[in-house]
């Protein structure tokens, strides 16, 4: 005869991450990407972040260094070459690029237009994100933009909060700029 065992499980809506594909209301405008977040730090109890990224070429972030978290990429439509430390991955539907922490990376969009799922694990660059970021309009890409010297600045002054840490280039003072092309 079967033993029933009662188990209490705490369930909340706030566990229940997916609610459908590229929603709105879960969605930013950030540097050129538009980015939705089916998992965030808040409903994940901090341990992991799900981001759907979509962004055109000639996005390229500026190699960094996350301290706090892996980051992993994984490409559902386009191409992209992840540089991590010595390595350089070429990345096209079904790859997935993993970066540990603490390695310097930065990448390139190779196809016209990139959509890629993006881990972090722990969460928290999830807040990164939305800090500089304003509310998706419409589910598609922003308009093309320069990123002003004044967020470049405000992105290095709180990079640190978020364990984040950017390499800059040694013309930094005479012309850097994070373009979104």
């Amino acid at each position: 005869m079967a033993t029933q065992i009662a188990v209490d499980v705490k369930f909340n809506e706030s566990n229940a991450v997916g609610r459908g594909r590229r929603s709105l209301d879960r969605s930013v405008w950030y540097s050129g990407w538009l980015m939705t977040f089916p998992a965030t730090a808040q409903n994940t109890q901090g341990q992991f972040a799900l981001i759907e990224g979509v962004a055109r070429k000639g996005n390229v972030p500026p190699p960094h260094i996350h301290h706090r978290e892996e980051e992993t990429f994984y490409v559902l439509e386009g191409e992209m070459t992840v540089s991590a430390g010595e390595r350089t991955v070429k990345a096209t539907p079904g790859t997935m690029v993993t970066v540990p922490r603490h390695v310097v990376h930065s990448f390139e969009i190779d196809s016209a237009e990139l959509r890629v799922l993006i881990l972090v694990t722990p969460a928290g660059m999830d807040g990164w994100f939305k800090e500089f970021s304003v509310p998706a309009l419409a589910m598609t890409l922003p308009p093309a933009a320069e990123v002003p010297y004044s967020d470049i600045q405000r992105m290095l002054d709180v990079s640190p909060r978020y364990g984040l840490e950017i390499v800059l280039p040694k013309n930094y003072e005479t012309g850097f700029s994070l373009g979104t092309a």
